[in-house]
C-alpha cells in the first residue's frame, strides 16, 4: 500500500542526488518499513503537540472473519481444559491512542456496535460491574501480538456471527491486505499531511546519507580552512 510513496521517496532521493546515483540502490521493501516506522514517530510527535486528527488516521476492514478459539489459547497448560469462544483476528491497533484507536467494531451493516475493552487480561472483571446493558454485545482485545503477529479478539452475549466489521487506527495500514475484502487496498490514496512529513524527512535522511558516502576523501595536511 506504501509502493507509490516508495517510488516518490527513491525518485526525489535519485533527483537529489543528480550524478552521484549510479551506483545507488535502495530496496523498495525495505523502504516501505522504514515508512512504517517513520509514520509511528511522526505519529507520536504530532500526538504530543495535541494537533494530530485522528480522523485522518481512520481505515475500516468490512469483512473480518470470526471463528471459534479457547481462551486458555495454552492446550498444554492445562491439558482438557478448554473455554471456546467466538474469536476474530485483526491487525496490530496503535495503542497510544488507547480506547481512541477504535471507532467502531460491530456488525457488518454498522448498524449494531459492540462494547470495546482493550486488555491483556481475559476475564469479565470489566463486565461484572456493569449495572446496564450486561446482555449487550461486548469484545475484549488482547493489545498482545499473538503467533501471527496480529491482536486476538473475543465476542461475548453476541448471536452467530461469521463477519464483523472495525474502523480503527492501525500501527502497520499493510496488514489490512490480509482481509479478502480489502482486495485493491493498496490503491487506497487517503493521503494526509502525515505521509507528505513522512516523505520529506525520509527523502532528506536518504540523501544526506548517500551524499556523506559519497564525499571524496581529502588528504589530512592538518591545516584549518
Amino acid at each position: 500500500m506504501y509502493s507509490k510513496l516508495a517510488s516518490a521517496i527513491i525518485n526525489d532521493v535519485y533527483s537529489g542526488l543528480a550524478g552521484l546515483h549510479h551506483n545507488i540502490s535502495i530496496s523498495e521493501e525495505q523502504l516501505e518499513d522504514e515508512i512504517v516506522a517513520m509514520r509511528l514517530q511522526v505519529i507520536k510527535e504530532y500526538q504530543l503537540k495535541g494537533i494530530l486528527p485522528l480522523n485522518d488516521l481512520l481505515m475500516a476492514i468490512n469483512c473480518v472473519p470470526v471463528d471459534c478459539k479457547d481462551l486458555e489459547r495454552c492446550p498444554i497448560c492445562k491439558p482438557g481444559v478448554k473455554t471456546p469462544n467466538a474469536h476474530f483476528e485483526i491487525p496490530q491497533l496503535l495503542n497510544d491512542f488507547g480506547a481512541s484507536a477504535i471507532a467502531y467494531i460491530g456488525s457488518v451493516d454498522r448498524q449494531n456496535a459492540f462494547t470495546v475493552y482493550v486488555s491483556s487480561d481475559f476475564t469479565n472483571q470489566y463486565q461484572q460491574y456493569r449495572k446496564r446493558g450486561q446482555m449487550h454485545p461486548y469484545v475484549f482485545i488482547d493489545p498482545v501480538p499473538n503467533e501471527h503477529n496480529m491482536y486476538d479478539g473475543y465476542i461475548f452475549n453476541a448471536p452467530l456471527l461469521k463477519m464483523i466489521s472495525i474502523v480503527a487506527i492501525f500501527k502497520d495500514p499493510r496488514q489490512l491486505e490480509d482481509y479478502g475484502c480489502c482486495e485493491g487496498i493498496e490503491e487506497r490514496e487517503n493521503f494526509t499531511f502525515i505521509d507528505n512529513e513522512v516523505k520529506n524527512r525520509l527523502t532528506e535522511l536518504k540523501i544526506k546519507y548517500y551524499r556523506q558516502l559519497h564525499m571524496t576523501n581529502l588528504p589530512n595536511t592538518q591545516e584549518y580552512v
